[in-house]
This record gives C-alpha cells, sequence and structure tokens, in this order.
C-alpha cells in the first residue's frame, strides 16, 4: 500500500515537473496567445495591445477625407483592436514636409498626407511604401484679396501669393501658372500653410492664397476674399491623399495595413451612404458642413474615397515624378511601383470575400 503511494506521488511530481518545463518553454517563446473567433480580438498574456503611430497633417480637430471619417466614427481603433493594437494619432501642423522628418527620424508608422511629400521622401531613400488611397482628388482653389482687381488667374502675375512650399499646393501653383502661362518667376511668394496662410492673407499681407477648395471657400464665406479659381472641373490637376508607412514596420506588422484598409472601406461606404452625416465629421474642425458639401460636389457616390490603388494613382504618381524631376525638387527618378504596393488591399479583400 505504502509503495503504491509512493509511486502516486511519483507519478505527479513527474506530471507537475513535465508541466513546469512545458510553461517554462513557452514563455521563453515570448508567452501565450490565445486566438478566439475571427471577429475576437487577438490578446497576448500581459493583455497590452500595441500602439501603432498615425501621422495626420494639421491640428488634432482637422480630420478630412476617407480618414477623417474612419478616425470620426473610430473605424481605425475597432479594426486595430481586432488585431491587438491601439491606435495614438500625432498631428503636424507643418503637414508634408514635417511628416516627412518624422518619417526620416522614425517617430510615425504610418501616416496619411498628400503625394507630392510622399514622393519626395521616397526619392530620398527612406523606404517607405504607399498601401492605400485616402483621396484620390483633392481639390484646390485660388482665393483674391476683395477690392484687388484681381477677377482671375491671369491678374495674378507680379503679385504676392501665398502656399505651402514641398506640399501638394506647391504643385497646384506651378500647374496654374503652367496652364495659364504665366512666369513664375514674377511672382512674389510666402511659404505657409493653415492656420498660419490664413493669418497672413487676413492681415492683406498677400494678394492671394493658393489652398485646399473648402478653405478658401470657408474665408469667402466669412468675407476674406473672392474665390477665383479651383479644380472642381480640373480633375487632372487634382492632387491625391495617400497612405503611407515605413516598409519595415508594415512587412513585421502586416495586420496594421489590412486592418486600416478594412477601416478605409468602412469610411468611403458609409460617407456614400450618408454624405451629411460625414460633412458634419468633417465640420468638427471648425468649419461649416455646408462648405465641405460644397467642396465635395464633384462626386457624391466618393468613388475618390475607395481605398484601392488603381490606374489613375498610378498615373497621378508616375506625371508627378516627372514634375518633381524637372523642377528640380528630386535629383533621381524613381518609379510608380516602386512607391506603391497592392499586396495589403488583396489580403484585406480577399478576407472579407470569405465572410460573406
Amino acid at each position: 500500500m505504502k509503495g503504491e503511494k509512493e509511486l502516486v506521488n511519483l507519478k505527479i511530481q513527474k506530471i507537475k515537473l513535465i508541466f513546469a518545463l512545458v510553461l517554462l518553454f513557452i514563455l521563453s517563446l515570448g508567452g501565450l496567445k490565445f486566438v478566439k473567433t475571427e471577429n475576437e480580438e487577438k490578446i497576448s498574456s500581459d493583455g497590452e495591445k500595441k500602439v501603432v503611430r498615425i501621422g495626420l497633417p494639421g491640428i488634432s480637430n482637422t480630420i478630412l477625407e476617407a480618414g477623417g471619417v474612419a478616425i470620426g466614427n473610430k473605424y481605425f481603433e475597432e479594426e486595430l483592436s481586432k488585431e491587438g493594437y491601439k491606435v495614438e494619432y500625432i498631428y503636424f501642423q507643418q503637414a508634408g514636409p514635417a511628416l516627412n522628418e518624422a518619417f526620416a527620424a522614425n517617430k510615425i508608422d504610418i501616416a496619411m498626407y498628400g503625394d507630392l511629400p510622399i514622393t519626395v521622401l521616397k526619392s530620398r531613400g527612406i523606404n517607405i511604401k504607399v498601401f492605400a488611397v485616402d483621396n484620390l482628388r483633392l481639390q484646390f482653389g485660388v482665393i483674391a484679396q476683395n477690392n484687388s482687381g484681381i477677377k482671375d488667374i491671369k491678374n495674378l502675375e507680379g503679385k504676392k501669393v501665398i502656399y505651402g512650399k514641398g506640399t501638394v499646393q506647391n504643385r497646384f501653383f506651378v500647374n496654374v501658372l503652367e496652364a495659364y502661362h504665366l512666369d513664375k518667376n514674377k511672382f512674389k511668394t510666402i511659404n505657409a500653410v493653415g492656420s498660419e496662410a490664413l493669418s497672413v492673407f487676413s492681415s492683406k499681407q498677400a494678394d492671394a492664397l493658393f489652398g485646399f477648395y473648402y478653405n478658401v471657400l470657408f474665408m469667402e464665406s466669412k468675407g476674406l476674399g473672392k474665390v477665383i479659381y479651383s479644380t472642381i472641373e480640373k480633375p487632372e490637376i487634382s492632387s491625391q491623399s495617400l497612405v503611407v508607412g515605413r516598409n519595415e514596420y508594415l512587412e513585421k506588422n502586416e495586420r496594421v495595413p489590412v486592418a486600416i484598409i478594412k477601416a478605409l472601406k468602412r469610411a468611403k461606404e458609409f460617407t456614400a451612404k450618408n454624405p451629411e452625416k460625414a460633412f458634419e465629421i468633417y465640420a468638427r474642425s471648425g468649419i461649416p458642413a455646408d462648405i465641405f458639401k460644397k467642396a465635395y460636389s464633384e462626386d457624391f457616390t466618393f468613388e475618390n474615397f475607395n481605398p484601392e490603388i488603381k490606374k489613375e494613382t498610378e498615373n497621378k504618381i508616375t506625371s508627378l515624378i516627372d514634375f518633381l524631376y524637372s523642377n528640380n525638387f528630386i535629383k533621381s527618378k524613381i518609379k510608380a511601383d516602386e512607391l506603391l504596393t497592392k499586396k495589403y488591399y488583396k489580403i484585406a479583400m480577399s478576407e472579407e470575400n470569405k465572410t460573406k
């Protein structure tokens, strides 16, 4: 009897030892991960989510395009949470150039901003990839001072104008001048964006401002000037807002771009069905919803919010590279396919199709 008890105790000790060794092995691999159903979160043993740092142009209440709807409706938070991530939004008032510096300094993982600074950054050897579209057609406009005698673009030659150098407004400025055969050397320019540009213009330190269409419409509604030009009927001059990430980060965190694409697709679908609600989200920036309704009037199907990288994006990037090179913004040419990747969109759509 005593021998049987000793035998049982010995077996129990062996089981405990085996269990301890298995647990030690698992911990050496980084801990347990429990995967629930497809729609539930993946939770690590310490219960903490990884942080994904998303850079955005403007200030904290500036939420526009498809990304703005995804932020306003918390689609990014929802989709990333399913993959074990949480979001940290970081805003840069100086827009493109500041976001480029943040990428170069490894201070952000993902960003949504204009194609011009993104392409410049890639040409400088920073390993980034555009994996989705935020807005295929960013619309621009020009506002001139009241009582200035400036009625159209041709009247601007020799005047002092505002635009953000190194931003998408920069290309808009050059494209307009080329379209009207104006000499850019005859313009006096002030480098400013956002609230700084508004302050400079409203204090009458410049004759005109080249900016986003919704901004110049808002300024006009406040009696600050008269809009004399827009790209609504000239999509070839419009730019695009893209979603880009550090390639090393994307490859190590594949579920992040996939989740972001799913969130953007939800934002596009929501905006197409509920445009007025989307404009209310944009109105949190301090600009009335009616202004955004006019600014986005080109296409209320909001196909321009489709996150898929299509031929139009590829063609715009190729044209942009030629523009940047010929105007000495970049020293060497790159190819569009070096910047763009459709890999994560294909994964996201494949997963969505399986759930239908």
